[in-house]
């Protein structure tokens, strides 16, 4: 029994990552990701906490080249929980030094679904997917 519920969390796994899902941990974020043509960077520099958390998005091309003229959202959300409604937020991410910034209001502790959507070019691009948990 122990063997299948080993290979069972090892399949579980290997799904979340191909499916694009990556996960905060203790110590801050940082998630790679492809948005169409473009590589997606999402960090925190702390470990995400109750409140205000900074995320900083990074887009290069594919020569490595940083791309400024995209507009960036990100989106997080919890689901319902037994009496607890669900809750969602974005908030649209401001250009600064190079990359892109946004504050995530995560009102609970618990685990966040989390994206970010970058529209360049005039193309909505695939988001780029990823867990946050906070303690």
């Amino acid at each position: 029994m122990k063997k299948f519920l080993s290979e069972a969390v090892l399949v579980f796994s290997a799904i979340l990552l191909m499916a694009g899902f990556q996960r905060a941990y203790a110590g801050g974020l940082h998630v790679t990701g492809q948005a169409g043509d473009l590589k997606v960077q999402v960090m925190m520099d702390k470990t995400p906490a109750e409140g205000r958390n900074t995320v900083r998005v990074r887009l290069t091309d594919r020569t490595g080249r940083p791309v400024t003229d995209a507009l960036v959202r990100v989106y997080w959300m919890m689901p319902a929980m037994g009496t607890m409604p669900s809750m969602k937020g974005f908030a649209d991410a401001a250009r600064a030094d190079g990359e892109y910034r946004a504050a995530m209001d995560l009102e609970s502790s618990g685990e966040w679904h989390s994206m970010v959507k970058v529209k360049h070019a005039g193309r909505l691009l695939p988001p780029v997917r990823f867990d946050v948990d906070v303690e």
